[in-house]
């Protein structure tokens, strides 16, 4: 069975495709006994939690029916009730969201944090319910001390979290409850201490497409537009300078890091920022390196369907 393309695919792990097939056909427990055997690899657990809460999202009778009381079910279910949440949100700005929308997104959102709670309990060490709350409290917060109290609570788990990291930055930005400025300072802070290869090192182009999108919402409608369809944020000298630093060190180490669970994301996220900033070159070496199963972020920012999105920047790169 071939997963929905609509789906974050951007990994490598036949376990979780399996597992993710079982849950689509209705059946949880190939998903629960993923995640009960692979706590002793963090990074994996996360990348697992959060793409099976996102098919769980879509099959939630069978999850409801079989849900169990530990900490793997639960980190299951509010997984699945984070994804349900930003589905019942949509894609639109909080001001652009009908009122039965949001009345969803908060109620889904409250079984998620209690059910995600209930797992950071009984698993102290784990990091995933950490990660996945980041998600729902980024929708969700009662304000920024909640999201600054959960990254807290993740930071001194697992300082180096790919996903906690990544929704560190998105929620530090300044459509969200930060500024750009913070956002920025949050990934000079990170980038500055890590090891070549590490995946990490996408921070860079994630901060720089978050301000293009950021584009999007500031000025007159023509400059919205014309930043929009131009990436002109993302073709700045100081800023391919950046990111070209943090890609010749991620690349200077990807033989070491080459089986980590979100390289393959990583390098989408540098093909992305690459191809649209018009870098072929470098995009190419990237996307070569990201595979061809594609990543919701950030291929999804830009107005296609993330597969088609990726497909579209392999081939203009030859691949």
């Amino acid at each position: 069975m071939t997963l929905p393309d609509d789906l974050n695919r951007a990994w490598s792990d036949p376990g979780l495709q399996q597992a993710a097939e079982a849950l689509i056909s209705g059946d949880p427990t190939p998903a629960y006994e993923l995640l009960a055997a692979g706590s002793s690899d963090p990074e994996r657990r996360c990348l697992r939690a959060d793409v099976l809460g996102e098919v769980g999202a879509r099959h939630l009778p069978p999850l409801r029916e079989a849900a169990g009381d530990d900490a793997h079910w639960s980190l299951l279910w509010g997984s699945a009730m984070c994804h349900a949440a930003w589905s019942a949100r949509g894609s639109a700005t909080m001001d652009h969201t009908a009122e039965n929308q949001v009345r969803r997104l908060f109620e889904l959102g409250k079984e998620s944090r209690r059910a995600l709670r209930r797992s950071a309990e009984r698993a102290p060490g784990d990091p995933a319910p950490w990660t996945v709350l980041q998600t729902i409290v980024k929708a969700t917060a009662t304000g920024r001390p909640e999201a600054d109290e959960v990254w807290e609570s993740l930071r001194r788990i697992a300082p180096d979290s790919f996903m906690g990291n990544h929704q560190r930055l998105s929620i530090l930005c300044r459509k969200w409850y930060g500024s750009t400025e913070e956002m920025l300072a949050f990934m000079r802070e990170r980038c500055a201490t890590l090891p070549d290869g590490h995946p990490l090192w996408s921070l860079a182009p994630q901060a720089h497409i978050e301000v293009w999108v950021d584009g999007h919402m500031t000025g007159n409608l023509v400059k919205r537009i014309y930043r929009a369809t131009t990436y002109g944020p993302l073709k700045k000298r100081a800023v391919l300078a950046e990111v070209g630093a943090a890609s010749d060190r991620m690349l200077a180490g990807a033989a070491a890091y080459a089986g980590h669970p979100w390289t393959v994301m990583a390098h989408q996220m540098f093909g992305a920022f690459y191809f649209k900033a018009g870098v072929r070159e470098r995009a190419r070496v990237h996307l070569e390196l990201g595979g061809d199963r594609s990543s919701i972020w950030p291929w999804g920012y830009f107005g296609g369907a993330a597969q088609d999105e990726l497909a579209g920047a392999r081939k203009a790169a030859g691949l």
